[in-house]
């Protein structure tokens, strides 16, 4: 696995290119989750009673930690590392992103519990 990452050699283009995107994918990730957010929260007397809005609004939350540390990109990378387009951050930063990336690993698990609580109410 590791001599399939050791022989792959992207040029500057596509290495720009693998940088910048993720800026732009993270905020309209952030933004989605963000607006809904919002659309519970404002109306919370009357939505967070069901399940199915609490578990939205779980889910969207840990979301806009996760997405907006993934569209930071190479951003939080430590300035100078050889082959990495945009890299500006310090160690602390990059420790930082990966801390708050896998945050998105709690997307799934409120997935299955909504995936459960809609198998639940059908029943």
């Amino acid at each position: 696995f590791s001599q399939v990452f050791s022989t792959m050699v992207f040029s500057f283009s596509q290495r720009k290119a693998l940088s910048i995107i993720p800026h732009i994918t993270g905020a309209l990730s952030v933004i989605g989750s963000l607006s809904i957010l919002y659309d519970i929260l404002k109306d919370r007397s009357r939505k967070l009673h069901r399940p199915y809005y609490r578990i939205l609004l779980g889910m969207s939350f840990f979301d806009v930690f996760a997405s907006a540390s993934l569209g930071m990109s190479t951003w939080p990378i430590p300035r100078g590392t050889e082959g990495v387009y945009g890299a500006i951050g310090t160690t602390q930063t990059c420790t930082a992103q990966g801390f708050f990336a896998q945050l998105i690993l709690v997307s799934p698990f409120y997935n299955l519990m909504l995936a459960w609580y809609y198998l639940l109410l059908g029943k």
